[in-house]
């Protein structure tokens, strides 16, 4: 059985209607991965800047996603009985932290917002 589409949650730019998920960022500008490694677009050639987060329900509890890699998902949660249950790493202050199988995940959601300079 294999699992949701899940994107990674970050930065991503919207360059000739394509998203491309941004690798970092400056105050007037984006990098995106090329061909040829890192490619600095300045935000006004940026039709627009999305920020996306990803949230879904892993063993009864839920979590949101930090980072998706091949099969699995970074994630963190605030759901202490859910830390219990899991044994995940982390404190009451903090959170708790773990790493799910992407087919373990179900009731994906993800956010998309402009966060663009030239939207706010």
């Amino acid at each position: 059985m294999t699992g949701p589409a899940v994107r990674s949650p970050g930065h991503y730019a919207v360059l000739d209607g394509v998203q491309h998920r941004v690798s970092a960022s400056g105050h007037d500008y984006v990098m995106v991965l090329g061909p040829h490694g890192p490619v600095r677009h300045p935000l006004d050639d940026v039709e627009d800047l999305l920020s996306v987060s990803v949230m879904a329900t892993w063993r009864g509890g839920r979590v949101a996603l930090n980072a998706v890699a091949g099969d699995k998902a970074g994630f963190y949660t605030n759901d202490g009985r859910l830390a219990d249950r899991e044994s995940l790493g982390g404190d009451f202050y903090n959170g708790w932290h773990g790493e799910a199988l992407i087919s373990d995940l179900e009731d994906v959601t993800e956010r998309a917002t402009s966060i663009h300079p030239r939207t706010r």
